[in-house]
């Protein structure tokens, strides 16, 4: 074999294996949803139009801390939807366990592997990410566990934050909003890093602002490439009871645990 012929089959194996370990990544599935602690307990229910996993952990309090997630991996490539949104490290599953407050991780349409049809269509997890029937199927989720507590605190990192603040626009029970990294201007957010517009999505940013009764609390740590100062502030900076706060060594996904004592602790002071 001539050394050009034998360059040329080389580089079409390379092509062919790396075809090969796209296409197995966009349809494999992350590792599914486990428990925090011993004494947390898992379900799924039913919302609206989708179906939740969902994970309860028993603690002392009267108030429900209910944790989101980010957007996960929706796009194995910028040409190529995953199958399977699912994050690979859920960070707000190990914030839970450090909470000792009663707390619910409640889990995001067509993530953990629910089983429904409507998931076989990936705008759920693109273009729909935040659509008025994803907020809405999450509030009937919630809705057999927040009857049991006086008020809610609602917990988000990234598009877990803009869903989170979604649904406070929408509920009389929030006492307090998280966010960690959260995209609160979705429209700022694709133009800022040449995304597609998410057409069927809901944006903070053109919602009401909250009401004066509900603390927010929006951190984004120093080293955040993903969500700039003002996706944050563009939307809570005329807000009277809403607070920016930077965390010094954070970046989008690193290092939020050593952070969450303390602002598990600002969040109780002043309740």
């Amino acid at each position: 074999m001539q050394p050009a012929a034998a360059l040329q089959t080389t580089l079409c194996l390379a092509a062919l294996i790396l075809g090969m370990l796209v296409a197995l990544t966009a349809c494999s599935t992350a590792p599914p949803l486990s428990a925090p602690t011993a004494d947390a307990r898992l379900a799924l229910v039913r919302g609206g139009a989708f179906s939740h996993r969902t994970i309860f952990k028993p603690g002392s309090g009267s108030r429900l801390h209910v944790y989101i997630e980010g957007d996960g991996r929706p796009w194995v490539t910028p040409r190529s939807i995953a199958r399977d949104p699912t994050p690979r490290s859920p960070l707000l599953n190990q914030l839970m366990a450090a909470d000792p407050a009663p707390a619910l991780y409640l889990g995001r349409p067509c993530y953990f592997d629910t089983g429904d049809a409507a998931c076989d269509d990936a705008k759920w997890w693109t273009s729909h990410r935040y659509a008025a029937e994803v907020v809405d199927s999450l509030h009937q989720a919630l809705a057999g566990y927040a009857h049991r507590y006086d008020s809610l605190v609602l917990i988000g990192h990234s598009g877990g934050g803009t869903l989170a603040y979604l649904m406070s626009t929408q509920r009389d029970d929030v006492a307090a909003l998280v966010t960690l990294a959260g995209n609160l201007n979705v429209s700022l957010w694709t133009q800022q890093h040449g995304y597609t517009p998410l057409t069927g999505s809901l944006d903070p940013a053109q919602r009401p602002a909250l009401k004066d009764s509900i603390k927010q609390r929006h951190y984004r740590g120093t080293q955040d490439e993903r969500i700039s100062p003002a996706m944050i502030t563009s939307v809570t900076g005329h807000q009277p009871n809403a607070r920016y706060i930077e965390l010094e060594g954070a970046d989008h996904s690193c290092c939020w645990a050593s952070h969450w004592p303390q602002i598990l602790q600002d969040l109780a002071v002043g309740r």
